[in-house]
């Protein structure tokens, strides 16, 4: 190893920096960590907008009436508990699964949501409801028993981060919600702001989501997610 290189590794391991695994994927098993230095620090270091309602927030992490932002897993936490057999996120971390432990800090399922949101959404899946059933003034959220449904240019997003984790994790997709968002994925295609988030996230993380560079390999979904 050159000698350049070896200060590098020796560095990156003192100041206790996620190192990259082969084939320049990121080895981030350390979630408060991505968290306050990755997603905060650097994705939405200055602010940004929410996923759902298209809030705009500073830098505190609050918009300007208040309301707080929080981190919002679109392929949500209890789906990867149940995929990896864990009661709880305590009993994963005890007993160090590392599989849980890599899904729960990539990145790119991550996005800023307004914390009342994160509640109400819970396990719930995503698809699409009659009418307009707004639950707040000023957001184009509505959710009815077992599903929600975001406002439309929040949608691509949602479904891009969805067939990433699928395919990164062997991650199941419900097969009637998989139709809505191969649908949302061709009406809402990746924005300029999605394009560079995936950049950024690349940076930081190692790997690129496919779907916001080619949308249309969702097409082959159909066939391959299971139920």
């Amino acid at each position: 190893m050159k000698p350049a290189r070896y200060l590098f590794v020796l560095l990156l391991i003192a100041i206790g920096l996620p190192c990259l695994a082969a084939g320049n994927q990121a080895s981030v098993q350390d979630y408060d960590y991505v968290v306050n230095h990755y997603f905060w620090g650097d994705l939405y270091s200055q602010g940004g907008w929410s996923l759902y309602c298209g809030y705009k927030f500073n830098k505190d992490r609050k918009t300007g009436n208040g309301r707080v932002m929080d981190i919002g897993h679109i392929y949500p936490t209890g789906w990867l508990l149940k995929n990896v057999g864990c009661e709880s996120r305590l009993r994963c971390y005890e007993s160090g699964n590392q599989r849980f432990l890599r899904m729960e800090a990539d990145l790119h399922n991550m996005y800023p949501v307004w914390y009342e949101l994160v509640i109400l959404r819970d396990d719930l899946e995503f698809g699409e409801i009659e009418g307009e059933q707004w639950r707040f003034d000023d957001c184009d959220y509505e959710w009815q028993s077992n599903k929600v449904e975001p406002r439309e240019i929040a949608r691509g997003n949602i479904a891009r981060t969805i067939f990433y984790m699928h395919d990164t994790y062997d991650l199941p997709v419900a097969s009637d919600m998989l139709g809505v968002l191969i649908k949302w994925n061709r009406e809402d295609p990746p924005s300029q702001q999605e394009q560079y988030r995936n950049d950024r996230i690349e940076a930081l993380q190692g790997r690129r989501n496919p779907y916001i560079d080619n949308p249309s390999l969702a097409d082959r979904l159909t066939h391959n997610a299971r139920p």
